[in-house]
């Protein structure tokens, strides 16, 4: 699937350090493959530039478990930028008061932050009377140098409730029956003029948000998925789901991601579900 680092194909090729790469034994479909190792120890064997995306859920630094001592250094970064492909994207999750440590050690390996986006959730308790209830995760999103890989938007587009919500986002002005702004700002700000907007049959274009359940009531516009809810999941677990999503927005159809930290491997899984293809690497064997 990859293109070896040397003659040998990767599969099944011990580099030494106790790093061995192996078919993940999960995964009936040979397009997912898991690198049992520490990352920081297995990229850097890896050829350069042969992914088109890296989909990660990173240790966020709050000293959960013994791998969750701090956010990934800027040397880390930097070996994920050498193996993806120019203007790939990098998509990494962050906790909320670290997210600014993420930002600047992604900007510092050589990525060009673009965008972020928001998990949102329903929290069980605050961890203490002087914090408010957790609802979100932040998601980092760069990109590499070079000209940008587009993101599919059709296939990731939000399918529409029912026609009535089609007919409601075709207005100019959604929030106003006749579909136009009162004349207090300069025409120039109405984006679309005097032309109404016309809804595209496949859903409404994916949006920064995406949400746990019902958690904002009826909200058309956002992607809404379940939380994992099994108490012997990965501490840090997300749902396959949700990861689809990111996947079929930010990776070429057929594309390789990368996952240098697949956890119980959900970015492997929702590879194999919109057929593209990913290699996990994972310090433990249960990814």
């Amino acid at each position: 699937m990859l293109p070896p680092a040397t003659a040998d194909p990767i599969s099944a090729k011990s580099f030494g350090s106790g790093v061995v790469v192996c078919a993940a034994d999960a995964y009936a479909d040979p397009s997912v493959e898991v690198i049992h190792g520490d990352c920081r120890d297995v990229m850097p064997l890896l050829p350069e530039g042969v992914f088109d995306a890296c989909v990660c859920d990173p240790p966020y630094g709050l000293h959960v478990a013994d791998w969750d001592q701090d956010v990934p250094a800027v040397e880390v970064w930097r070996e994920v930028l050498r193996l993806l492909k120019p203007g790939a994207v990098l998509v990494a999750f962050a906790a909320r008061r670290l997210y600014d440590v993420l930002g600047w050690r992604v900007r510092q390996a050589g990525f060009e932050v673009k965008d972020q986006a928001i998990w949102m959730y329903r929290g069980g308790r605050a961890p203490s009377l002087c914090h408010l209830l957790p609802a979100h995760d932040p998601i980092l999103i760069a990109r590499a140098p070079g000209k940008p890989i587009p993101i599919n938007v059709d296939e990731a587009r939000i399918p529409w409730l029912n026609e009535e919500d089609k007919k409601q986002a075709s207005r100019i002005n959604p929030l106003r029956a006749a579909g136009r702004r009162r004349p207090v700002y300069h025409e120039s700000l109405n984006a679309y003029g005097h032309e109404a907007f016309v809804a595209n049959d496949l859903g409404r274009y994916p949006t920064t948000v995406l949400a746990t359940d019902d958690v904002l009531g009826s909200m058309s516009h956002i992607f809404v998925v379940p939380k994992v809810r099994n108490a012997k999941a990965h501490v840090s677990a997300k749902p396959v789901e949700l990861m689809t999503q990111i996947v079929k927005v930010f990776v070429p159809k057929g594309g390789v991601v990368l996952d240098p930290y697949a956890g119980s491997g959900p970015v492997g899984e929702a590879a194999r579900l919109t057929g593209r293809k990913a290699v996990l690497i994972e310090m433990t064997r249960a990814a």
